[in-house]
C-alpha cells in the first residue's frame, strides 16, 4: 500500500509540472557542485585540451572562473571538444540567470550504496526534499528542507556573499577535495555536508608578483565548521597549476575534539577517577593530477597522499583516459578510470602494518567522522579498494555510468566507528543511466536510475551479506522569478559567439576560409573591394547576413572577378581612383539586378 501511495504521489507531481511548466527550469548557483558527473567530465576535457587553464580538483568550482577563462577559439577544437564546450557554455547560460528559483527532488533506493563516490546522490532508502534559492550579482542564498527515514535536515542550505575576488559562505554545501573519482582521502561527499563558514577564491588569476608568477592559476578554499559533541573542524586547500598539464593541491585539516575523558590511573588526579584532556586529529598532505598524450590518446595520472605524519600517511592513485566514440551514432564520448586507495597508516610499507590510527588516534576515537560517517574516503580506515569506472556520453547529454570495485574493509582495527566490525571482503557493481525527460518542449525533470550489488563477506564469522540495489532519483527545478543576467563581462560575448549552425558550417568550410585569407593577404586594395562587394550582393540576395554559402569551397578569386563582368584596372594611385572603381562596381551591380 505504501509503494502504491508513493507512485501515486510521484505521478501527481509529474502531472502538475507537465501542465504548468513552459520550459525546463534551471537552478542558478555560483558554483558547479560535486554531484554533476557530466559537467566534471566536460571541464576536465576542456582543461586537458588547453581550452581552459584553471584549477579543477577543488569542488565546488566557481562558474565565474570558468566563464572568464573559457577560450572562444572554437575553429581549432575537435568535435568532442566542441561538444563539451557547448554543454559547459549552456550550463554557464543557466548559471548566470538571476532571480528566485525552486527545486523538488524525490529519491528512492532498495539497499542504498554504502561506499559512495563522486555523483552518488542516492544515499537513503527514501527521501523527499524541497528548496528555494535566490541568486543576485553578489548574493546567493539556498534554503533546502529534506526528510529521510528518522531524520529531517536542512543540508545544502547557505548564504553566500561575494566581495572582490572572494566569496564568504555561511551554512552547508558539498565539498570534494582531490582528483579522485571514486573517493577523496581529505574531504568528500560521503558524510553529510559540514555546517559552518567557508571562504573561496572566485577567480584563479595568477599572481602578479614576479616571485610567485611561477605558481600559475591558483585557488583557495577555507572551511571552519561545527560538528556534533561540541567538536570543530578546520580545513584549507590551495590548488596551483604551474604548468598547463599539471595541478598540485596542498591540504591541511584539523578536527578538535575538545575535552576527551580518560580513566585516571594516577594518584595525582584531583578528586575524581576521571580527568579530561584536550585532543585533536589532523591531516596534512598533497595531491596531484598530470595529463599527457601518447600516440594521439590522452590520459592523466593522479594521486593523493595525506596523514597525521609522513610515516602514517594514506594513499590514493589513479589513471584515466577519454576520447570520442567514432562509429557510434548515439554515443559521443567516453571516460574510463582505474583507482586504488589504501587507508592503512604507512600504506607504502610492505612488511609492517599499522592499524587503528587512520582517521583516528589514541585520544580520539571519533576522529575524522561526522555523526559516525567518515568525511574523507567512504571505505574508512584500515581498508583497501581497487575500482574501475566508466562513463559514456550519449545524445542530448544522456549519461551511462558503471563501476566495479573490490577490496578489503577494516583489515585490523577494533574501532566501533569502522564501516564493518571485522575484516571483510567487499565487492560492488553499479550500472546507471542519467537523462533529462521532456514532454514535447516541456521539461519533466532530471532522472537518475540504476541497479547495483554490494557483497560483504566477514572473514571472522564467515557470514556473507548480499545487497542487490535499485535506485531512482527525480529532480525538478523551476524558475519562480527571473531577472537580469549576471555580468561576467567577456562571458556574455562568449554566449553569443556560436550557435550550432555556425559551428557546423565552420567545420565544413574551415580549410577553404583559411586558404582565402591567405590569398586576400596578397591582393591589392581594389581587388579586395571587389570581393567584398560580391559577398555583400550575394548575402542580400539570400537574405541571410551570416551566410557564406555563396563562396564555394574550391571557387577561385579570378572566378569571383569574372562573375562581376568588370575589368580590373591597374592599381589606383589615389583616393579618387578608388572611388571611381567603387562607383563602377555599384553601377554594375544595379545592371545585374
Amino acid at each position: 500500500m505504501k509503494i502504491r501511495q508513493i507512485i501515486k504521489n510521484i505521478s501527481l507531481l509529474i502531472a502538475l509540472f507537465v501542465f504548468t511548466s513552459n520550459h525546463q527550469p534551471i537552478k542558478a548557483e555560483p558554483w558547479a557542485m560535486p554531484d554533476d558527473l557530466l559537467i566534471r567530465h566536460d571541464i576536465y576535457l576542456l582543461v586537458d585540451s588547453g581550452v581552459l587553464n584553471i584549477p579543477i580538483t577543488t569542488w565546488p568550482l566557481s562558474w565565474g572562473d570558468i566563464a572568464y577563462n573559457l577560450s572562444k577559439n572554437e575553429s581549432e577544437m575537435t568535435l568532442i571538444e566542441l561538444a563539451s564546450f557547448n554543454r559547459v557554455k549552456n550550463a554557464l547560460v543557466d548559471a548566470q540567470e538571476l532571480g528566485i528559483f525552486g527545486e523538488t527532488e524525490i529519491k528512492l533506493s532498495k539497499n542504498p550504496k554504502q561506499l559512495t563516490s563522486f555523483n552518488d546522490i542516492v544515499s537513503q532508502s527514501k527521501s523527499i526534499a524541497a528548496g528555494t534559492s535566490y541568486f543576485s550579482k553578489n548574493i546567493a542564498m539556498n534554503i533546502k528542507f529534506e526528510k529521510t527515514p528518522g531524520n529531517e535536515n536542512m543540508d545544502d542550505s547557505y548564504l553566500s556573499v561575494a566581495r572582490g575576488n572572494y566569496s564568504l559562505t555561511l551554512g552547508s554545501k558539498k565539498n570534494w577535495w582531490g582528483p579522485g573519482w571514486n573517493g577523496s582521502l581529505a574531504l568528500s561527499t560521503n558524510a553529510r555536508p559540514l555546517n559552518g563558514l567557508s571562504i573561496e577564491r572566485n577567480f584563479s588569476d595568477p599572481s602578479k608578483s614576479r616571485f610567485f608568477s611561477w605558481v600559475g592559476p591558483w585557488d583557495l578554499s577555507i572551511l571552519i565548521a561545527e560538528m556534533e559533541n561540541s567538536r570543530q573542524s578546520y580545513a584549507a586547500r590551495i590548488g596551483i597549476r604551474p604548468l598547463q598539464n599539471l595541478e598540485i593541491g596542498l591540504i591541511g585539516t584539523v578536527v578538535e575534539t575538545g575535552k576527551n575523558i580518560i580513566p585516571c590511573e594516577s594518584i595525582e588526579c584531583p578528586n575524581s577517577s576521571l580527568y579530561k584532556e584536550d585532543s585533536n586529529y589532523h591531516l596534512t598532505g598533497f595531491d596531484f593530477r598530470s595529463s599527457q598524450q601518447w600516440r594521439d590518446t590522452p590520459f592523466a595520472s593522479y594521486g593523493q597522499i595525506i596523514g597525521e605524519s609522513i610515516k602514517d600517511s594514506m594513499g590514493l592513485f589513479g589513471f584515466e583516459t577519454w576520447g570520442s566514440m567514432d562509429g557510434f551514432k548515439t554515443l559521443e564520448g567516453y571516460r574510463i578510470y582505474t583507482e586504488v586507495a589504501s587507508t592503512r597508516c604507512g600504506f607504502y610499507k610492505n612488511n609492517s602494518s599499522k592499524y587503528g590510527c587512520a582517521y583516528q588516534n589514541t585520544t580520539d576515537s571519533d576522529g575524522y567522522r561526522y555523526q559516525g560517517t567518515n568525511i574523507g574516503h567512504s571505505i574508512d580506515g584500515d581498508s583497501r579498494l581497487i575500482s574501475i569506472g566508466a562513463i559514456l556520453i550519449g545524445e542530448n547529454s544522456q549519461l551511462f555510468k558503471s563501476s566495479l570495485s573490490i577490496g578489503q574493509l577494516n583489515r585490523g582495527s577494533t574501532s566501533s566507528y569502522q564501516l564493518v566490525e571485522n575484516r571483510t571482503d567487499y565487492f560492488n557493481f553499479d550500472l546507471g543511466y542519467q537523462f533529462d525527460l521532456y514532454w514535447f518542449d516541456i521539461g519533466i525533470g532530471s532522472f537518475d536510475l540504476g541497479v547495483g550489488l554490494d557483497l560483504f563477506k566477514d572473514k571472522v564469522t564467515g557470514n556473507t551479506d548480499n545487497e542487490p540495489r535499485v535506485y531512482l532519483s527525480w529532480v525538478k527545478d523551476a524558475t519562480l522569478n527571473s531577472g537580469e543576467s549576471r555580468n561576467y563581462s567577456d562571458y556574455l560575448e562568449l554566449i553569443k559567439v556560436s550557435d550550432q549552425k555556425i559551428i557546423e558550417e565552420s567545420i565544413i568550410e574551415d580549410q577553404f576560409l583559411i586558404d582565402q585569407y591567405l590569398l586576400l593577404n596578397e591582393l591589392n586594395l581594389d581587388e579586395i573591394i571587389l570581393i567584398v562587394d560580391k559577398v555583400s550582393q550575394d548575402r542580400n540576395e539570400n537574405g541571410d547576413p551570416f551566410s557564406t554559402r555563396s563562396i564555394k569551397k574550391n571557387q577561385s578569386i579570378s572566378r569571383t572577378f569574372n562573375d562581376l563582368n568588370i575589368d580590373l584596372i591597374e592599381t589606383p594611385n589615389d583616393l579618387s581612383e578608388y572611388m571611381n572603381l567603387m562607383d563602377q562596381t555599384i553601377n554594375q551591380r544595379g545592371n545585374l539586378n
